[in-house]
């Protein structure tokens, strides 16, 4: 088996440490615990609980479990029964009926054999069952950050607004002392309109984010979502310490598949050496009447055995090779598997990175505008004031915030990624 060391660590903390480990160790950060989580707990368990996705692997899953009980049967019993209309005689009387049974029963260890095959398709069935969940959960957490993002967007929008209207007051008493201009209001109008432009679009993207959370949780109608308004980025970024996504049910999928083939193979050798049948006839006897001796008009009980053997094996050959091939393409189809999990965590590490990147530079993005516009401000008790660099402040204010928004948002959503991998 391929291993690959994935590793990584926090770039604010340069003394980290990695210690290896047998298995893959996410420590993830579970973004309910800095906001309103048990929210999104209690969805994610909504979303399985109603997903028909998820209802259908479940019933495969107990088939597949079901399929043990029925790898662990007997073939039928044979049962028959004839009655003689020319009767044969016999020193003992005519054979009148005759009644036969039969059990033919598989070579030593194929029953167990098929049942560690049905078992083994069984723990496939747990694996894809698991996958389900863990894209349902990524699903709704993803949708779930999104609608954060475009709501808290909303809130700068409506502070933004707020703080224009407070502009065009300003603006409007400049005017009646010759501080300002009619210009300046108009151009502070045009960048409410602006505003309200935006929040009206924004609108219509959480309305379209919301229904597409409802559908996911399968809910009729458009119930409320509670999204929480305050999420941030935690100061330190925990330290991952992977060895390999080998134990990601995908990969484990595979592994069972492989091992669900090798398990048919033994089957397939014990299905091709003779299975064993035991066997009892019973025939019954009329008196003679003519003569009279111990044994006269005794039944006759025969038992039997037979053996059933495959004289012509193509079929078994041809199944051994094609569970060859198909162990080949279980291994190939692992390998893809792997590389592209593998691409994925290490996609989603470096996006959270970045993520925090963006989110430390716009919060000092911010607290610089925020002085820039002070300064601006204070300049209105002692001279005239400029809006046109007002709105350049007010404009630089609302990227920076909503940046800052979207690198919170992205940050969550490849921890949410960073979890489906665990």
């Amino acid at each position: 088996m391929k291993i690959k060391m994935v590793w990584y660590s926090s770039f604010l903390n340069p003394d980290f440490r990695i210690r290896k480990k047998q298995s893959l160790i996410l420590l993830s950060l579970l973004s309910f615990l800095f906001s309103n989580g048990q929210t999104l707990q209690e969805y994610i368990k909504e979303a399985q609980k109603n997903n028909p996705e998820l209802k259908a692997f479940q019933n495969a899953l107990d088939a597949s479990i079901e399929k043990v009980n029925e790898a662990g049967s007997l073939p039928n019993t044979k049962i028959g029964t004839g009655y003689f209309i020319s009767e044969p005689e016999t020193r003992t009387g005519a054979q009148k009926a005759k009644f036969t049974a039969q059990q033919n029963i598989p070579w030593f260890g194929t029953i167990k054999a098929r049942k560690e095959s049905a078992s083994l398709e069984s723990d496939v069935h747990k694996n894809k069952l698991e996958i389900v969940k863990r894209k349902i959960t990524l699903q709704v957490e993803q949708k779930y950050y999104k609608l954060y993002e475009l709501k808290a967007t909303q809130n700068v929008l409506e502070e933004q607004d707020k703080l224009l209207d407070t502009y065009i007051e300003i603006a409007l008493k400049g005017v009646e002392n010759n501080r300002a201009s009619t210009v300046d209001v108009l151009k502070l109008n045009i960048a409410k309109n602006n505003l309200q432009n935006q929040k009206e679009i924004l609108k219509g993207e959480i309305l379209t984010a919301e229904t597409a959370l409802n559908q996911l949780l399968h809910r009729d109608g458009f119930d409320p979502l509670m999204i929480p308004d305050n999420l941030f980025i935690p100061e330190e970024e925990p330290t991952m310490m992977l060895d390999d996504i080998i134990y990601h049910p995908e990969l484990l999928t595979y592994d069972h598949l492989n091992d669900l083939l090798e398990k048919k193979e033994v089957v397939n050798t014990k299905e091709a050496l003779p299975s064993i049948g035991l066997g009892l006839d019973y025939v019954v006897v009329q008196e003679r009447p003519d003569v009279s001796f111990s044994d006269n008009g005794k039944d006759i009980v025969m038992p039997m055995l037979s053996f059933s053997i495959p004289l012509f094996s193509k079929k078994y050959s041809s199944r051994s090779k094609q569970y060859e091939l198909q162990k080949e393409e279980v291994f190939q189809k692992r390998e893809a598997s792997q590389n592209n999990l593998e691409n994925l965590l290490e996609e989603a590490i470096n996006n959270r990175i970045t993520a925090r990147i963006n989110y430390n530079t716009q919060q000092k993005n911010l607290e610089q505008a925020k002085q820039a516009e002070k300064v601006l401000l204070s300049e209105y008790q002692t001279a005239q004031i400029d809006f046109e660099e007002i709105l350049d402040i007010q404009q630089m204010l609302l990227d920076f915030e909503s940046k800052k928004i979207q690198a919170i948002s992205m940050y969550f959503m490849q921890t949410a990624v960073l979890n489906y991998l665990r």
